[in-house]
C-alpha cells in the first residue's frame, strides 16, 4: 500500500480545524481537489453541483467502474477538545461525525491509485450535504453523474463503541430510513385573558405530540423498531398578555424500512389535520430532511467480508440496523453496493458528541479496506466469505 501517512495525518488535521457545515463546504472541496492534484492526480475531476465532485482514475484496460464515497460536511456542534492543537477554528462548527477522517481515507486510497488499476475505473466521490440527507440525491441527479455511473459503490462510517479497526456490516438495511417533518399550525392571536377570541395552537401541539407516541407504539416491534421523536417546538412570545396564534412542532420518524416510515407519517399527518380542524387552525407540512434506508446487497456484503479477511481485520456481522440515517442509501438503492462500519474504539466518544475526534490510527485500516474492495470489484471474481482473495 503506497501511502504517505504523515502527509495524510496533516491533511486530516487541517480538515478538522477548518470545518464547514452542509451546503457550505466550498473551501473543503477546494482543499481536497488541490491535495489530489498535487499528491494523487486523477485523470479528471467531475463537478457534481454545489461543492460535490468526483476524482476519476482510469485503468489501463476497460472494465468495471467502482465508486468509493466520502462526505465533505461538518456539524453545527461546538468542539470542546481543548487538548488537541488542530481543534476547530470556528465556534459552533466541528467535524463531530468523522467526515474529516473519511475524506482523508479517500485521499490515501487515491495515493494507491498512482500507477492506475490494470483494468476498469475507480471513482472517488466527495459528496456534500450528507448531514441534511440531500447530498447523495443531488449528486445522482446532476447531469454529470451519467459520466461516472458505477457497477459497484462502497462507503464506510467510523463507529465508536466497537473495537478499533473491526469491520461491521450486515445484509439489507444498514442505516435506517428517516423523515424529518415540521408541522405548522396557524390560528389567531388573542389577549390571554380572552383566549376564546382567538385560535391558539398550544393544546393542538400538545395533543399531537401525545398522539405521536400512540402511533409509534402501533408500528414498533421487537424485531423491527419504529420511532417518532418530537425534536423541536416553537410557539408564542414571552408576554403574559398574548395568547399565541402560531406554532410549529417538528418530528423525526425512523424505521428500518421506508414503508414503515411512510405508514407512520400517514397516520401522524391525518391525526394532525383532524386536531387542527378541531381547534380551528390552518395546517402546513414541511419535509425538512429525508434519508432513504441504506440497504446492502448480498454480493457487496460478501465482498466486504472477503476484504476484511484479506486485510486481517476482524469482521463483526450485526443483526439489526443502526438507527441513524445515512444518505448513501440514495446510491445503494440504484447500484450494487454497501456501507460498512469501521470500529473507532470502545472508549471513543460517540458520534455527534462535542468531544469526538476521528482516530488517526484508523486511517490505514480504512485505506486497506477500500484498496482491497477496489481490486475485488475490478477483478470480476466470485466473492465467497471465508475464502482468501489475495490482491498482491
Amino acid at each position: 500500500m503506497k501511502i504517505d501517512l504523515d502527509r495524510l495525518i496533516r491533511l486530516r488535521h487541517w480538515l478538522h480545524a477548518h470545518p464547514e457545515v452542509s451546503r457550505q463546504e466550498f473551501e473543503t472541496a477546494k482543499h481536497m481537489r488541490q491535495f489530489l492534484a498535487e499528491h494523487a492526480a486523477p485523470d479528471e475531476f467531475v463537478s457534481l453541483g454545489g461543492a460535490g465532485f468526483a476524482a476519476v482514475y482510469n485503468g489501463l484496460e476497460p472494465g468495471n467502474t467502482v465508486m468509493i464515497r466520502a462526505e465533505l460536511d461538518a456539524l453545527p456542534i461546538h468542539e470542546i477538545n481543548e487538548d488537541i492543537f488542530y481543534r476547530s477554528l470556528l465556534d459552533g462548527v466541528g467535524h463531530k461525525c468523522g467526515h474529516d477522517g473519511h475524506m482523508t481515507i479517500l485521499a490515501g486510497l487515491a495515493q494507491t491509485l498512482a500507477d492506475r488499476p490494470e483494468n476498469g475505473r475507480v471513482v472517488l466521490l466527495f459528496q456534500p450535504d450528507e448531514e441534511t440527507g440531500t447530498g447523495a440525491r443531488n449528486c445522482y441527479l446532476h447531469a454529470n453523474f451519467k459520466q461516472i455511473e458505477p457497477d459497484f459503490a462502497f462507503a464506510l462510517h467510523n463507529l465508536p463503541g466497537f473495537p478499533k479497526g473491526a469491520v461491521i456490516c450486515k445484509v439489507g438495511t444498514f442505516a435506517s430510513a428517516v423523515k424529518y417533518i415540521a408541522v405548522k399550525l396557524t390560528g389567531k392571536e388573542a389577549h390571554s385573558a380572552q383566549p376564546e377570541t382567538g385560535a391558539s395552537p398550544s393544546f393542538a401541539m400538545a395533543e399531537l405530540t401525545l398522539k405521536a407516541r400512540e402511533i409509534q407504539a402501533k408500528h414498533d416491534r421487537p424485531e423491527a423498531y419504529a420511532l417518532i421523536v418530537p425534536v423541536y417546538n416553537e410557539m408564542g412570545v414571552q408576554a403574559s398578555g398574548v395568547c399565541p396564534g402560531y406554532g410549529e412542532v417538528h418530528f423525526t420518524l425512523r424505521a428500518e424500512h421506508g414503508d414503515v416510515v411512510e405508514s407512520m407519517w400517514k397516520d401522524l399527518s391525518e391525526a394532525a389535520r383532524t386536531i387542527a380542524d378541531e381547534y380551528g387552525l390552518a395546517i402546513e407540512f414541511e419535509t425538512k430532511e429525508e434519508f432513504a434506508a441504506n440497504s446492502n446487497s448480498r454480493l457487496a456484503f460478501d465482498m466486504i467480508k472477503a476484504a476484511a479477511a484479506d486485510t486481517n481485520l476482524s469482521f463483526q456481522p450485526i443483526a439489526f440496523p443502526f438507527r441513524w440515517g445515512e444518505d448513501f442509501g440514495e446510491i445503494t438503492s440504484r447500484y450494487e453496493g454497501a456501507m460498512f462500519g469501521l470500529g473507532a474504539g470502545e472508549t471513543q466518544p460517540d458520534l455527534h458528541n462535542p468531544d469526538y475526534d476521528f482516530p488517526d490510527d484508523l486511517l490505514v485500516s480504512g485505506i486497506a479496506m477500500f484498496e482491497t474492495l477496489v481490486k475485488l470489484a475490478l477483478s470480476g471474481e466470485t466473492y465467497e466469505p471465508g475464502i482468501s482473495h489475495e490482491t498482491t
